[in-house]
């Protein structure tokens, strides 16, 4: 059966998609060209042409991730909720569900990371969108995407030797716990 062809961006994007599906769930080494282009119904050939070579690949891929985790988190400006347990748990859906947490980890420990530019500054205006009046919403900020990326990685593991159930409810008991301690001076998120 021959295949279909698609517009370049179209396929460049799938591609982009699939590699950053895999490096979430299996990690740099998870990202193999053959299965990706079966998965796209293209060849090796052309995800070559795309992107270079793997290695390119794996930088547009790391690009797209932080790019896509920063403009998330930028979201937060945007939510109409800005209580401190939806903020938490806004946050969680950014870095757990949506998988960010596991992402930027495999990015970190891979060593296939961007310039240190690219991060400076990346979300400085976000402490003051979301609080009023917290001189240390920058920290309350810090302290909040700190845990739950933790959380979001280490959670399962840290709850197990804890002995604590690895539910949703316990999931939301730390949130909850968080969002009071992440506030507890007397800061706010914007309302």
């Amino acid at each position: 059966m021959a295949r279909q062809r698609r517009p370049a961006e179209e396929t460049r994007a799938e591609i982009l998609g699939i590699a950053q599906r895999s490096l979430v769930e299996h990690g740099p080494a998870g990202v193999r060209l053959d299965e990706i282009a079966k998965e796209v119904g293209v060849s090796r050939q052309a995800i070559l042409h795309h992107f270079g070579s793997r290695e390119e690949l794996m930088r547009a891929v790391v690009e797209q991730a932080w790019t896509g985790l920063f403009r998330d988190l930028a979201t937060l400006a945007a939510v109409t909720d800005k209580s401190p347990d939806a903020f938490v748990d806004h946050v969680d859906d950014v870095v757990r569900r949506k998988g960010n947490a596991r992402l930027g980890g495999w990015l970190l420990l891979s060593g296939k990371g961007l310039p240190d530019a690219v991060f400076e500054g990346a979300l400085a205006g976000l402490p003051d969108a979301v609080f009023d009046d917290a001189d240390d919403a920058g920290l309350s900020m810090l302290l909040v995407g700190a845990a739950l990326f933790g959380d979001a990685l280490f959670g399962k593991r840290l709850r197990q030797v804890l002995g604590m159930a690895d539910d949703e409810a316990s999931r939301e008991a730390f949130r909850a716990f968080l969002a009071d301690r992440a506030w507890a001076k007397g800061g706010s998120p914007a309302r």
